[in-house]
């Protein structure tokens, strides 16, 4: 899948009946997971971006991953299964942007990251294969899928993820830089994440 522009994933937002944050330095945030579902790269999109003063959009779109990398879809860490966060979903206020190094908040293990402090819904992918199921149980919960750093590199996903989304360090950086716009608005340290499948970008 080419990158979309952030005025195509708004468009695709209010098309599939989610809701588009458009008071100015609200956030959006989010991802579109890519048809490949057995990929052990960083092949999906992430985004993160907003409506300034003059209702201009901000922000970026960059390489990242919502999924396990191959060594957890193999090994899952837990018994039920890997952990997929469900696409098509908007999941509501489930993160919190939390930077140990400032607030003394835990973040993901110890760096900044985007901390699950929300019920989200899950599949379960049980089968230990390469391919991630999206028809496996459901599950709601807090699994702390968190939205964090996974290395410099940008090749491989591997051990970097067991369900968490995220991206390199440096389009880690990018995205946290759009999120505390909305920090320094006033607007709090609370974000939606809305998980977009490719499919939905039809045209």
């Amino acid at each position: 899948m080419k990158q979309p522009t952030l005025k195509k994933i708004a468009d695709v937002i209010i098309a599939g009946g989610y809701k588009l944050f458009t008071d100015p330095f609200d956030v959006n945030l989010g991802a579109i997971r890519t048809k490949d579902n057995a990929a052990n790269t960083f092949n999906d999109w992430n985004f993160c971006f907003y409506y300034d003063d003059e209702g201009q959009i901000q922000g970026v779109v960059v390489p990242g991953t919502t999924d396990a990398g191959l060594y957890w879809r193999i090994n899952p860490m837990h018994i039920d299964g890997t952990a997929i966060i469900q696409h098509g979903v908007q999941h509501r206020g489930a993160y919190q942007l939390q930077n140990p190094k400032v607030d003394g908040k835990r973040g993901h293990r110890g760096q900044k990251a985007f901390r699950q402090i929300k019920n989200m819904k899950y599949w379960r992918d049980a089968d230990r294969d390469q391919y991630l199921d999206f028809d496996g149980e459901e599950q709601t919960a807090i699994f702390y899928t968190n939205g964090h750093y996974m290395g410099t590199l940008g090749k491989n996903v591997n051990k970097w993820s067991a369900g968490c989304w995220g991206a390199t360090v440096e389009n880690m950086d990018k995205i946290f830089e759009v999120a505390e716009a909305q920090i320094a608005a006033g607007l709090g340290d609370r974000f939606s994440f809305t998980l977009l499948h490719e499919n939905e970008f039809t045209n």
